[in-house]
């Protein structure tokens, strides 16, 4: 994969839960102890568990450990059980799907695909956090709940050493979702603000089924790494 398609999957690729070369922690490194809030691990897993189906369109800020920002627009889909779709539309074209224990990363502009294999189990994600079973996801963590008006924050920390994450925060506006922030190991930040969220209407299960078939006619280069 060329330089500049990894660079830009990064972020998208931590968020997922796919593997990147990255400095690990020691083995005796663990993370702070933070108090968790039961009942707020639990209507926060209602709440997930409660959204079936997800349109929404995105704008994801990223900042690297350096400081250096960029942002991407885009719209998302989501369908449970696992079902997933991320569609980036500026400042380039890229598509991601997740469906069926596969992962599929598309980019017109170098006619690729890559496919690969999408653990469950993985660090993390916000695959699993958004589109996978919330409350199992949310027994590696600690939550806490703020409250500032009609905005509703959760607060997620890893009870394990060895998370991609220092910290997850999930916003609820007036009771729909409204931004996702990631702060992670390497030093970075991102936050994803949701727009003109629809939830629990019918989405098209065509959007989560690459046509393989048709990509190839049009000149795409498979790469299939879900065997490996």
């Amino acid at each position: 994969m060329k330089k500049r398609q990894l660079l830009a999957l990064l972020p998208m690729m931590l968020a997922l839960g796919l593997p990147v070369s990255a400095e690990q922690k020691a083995p005796g490194d663990t993370p702070a102890r933070v108090a968790n809030d039961t009942q707020a691990a639990n209507d926060l897993a209602n709440k997930l568990q409660g959204m079936d189906t997800v349109s929404a369109s995105f704008t994801q800020s990223t900042i690297d450990k350096h400081g250096r920002p960029k942002v991407e627009k885009g719209d998302m889909q989501l369908k449970r059980p696992n079902q997933f779709r991320w569609n980036i539309t500026a400042p380039f074209s890229q598509e991601i799907v997740v469906r069926d224990g596969k992962l599929w990363m598309l980019d017109p502009d170098f006619k690729q695909v890559v496919i690969k294999k999408q653990d469950d189990q993985s660090g993390p994600t916000a695959v699993q956090l958004l589109s996978g079973n919330a409350s199992v996801f949310l027994k590696g963590y600690s939550v806490i709940r703020m409250n500032y008006g009609p905005e509703e924050v959760f607060t997620l920390k890893p009870l394990r050493s060895e998370d991609l994450f220092e910290k997850l925060e999930i916003n609820f506006s007036e009771g729909e979702i409204s931004a996702i922030t990631i702060l992670d190991t390497l030093g970075g930040k991102r936050r994803i603000d949701f727009t003109g969220v629809t939830l629990n209407q019918p989405v098209n299960n065509e959007l989560f089924q690459p046509d393989i078939k048709k990509l190839e006619n049009d000149g795409f280069d498979i790469i299939d790494e879900s065997n490996l």
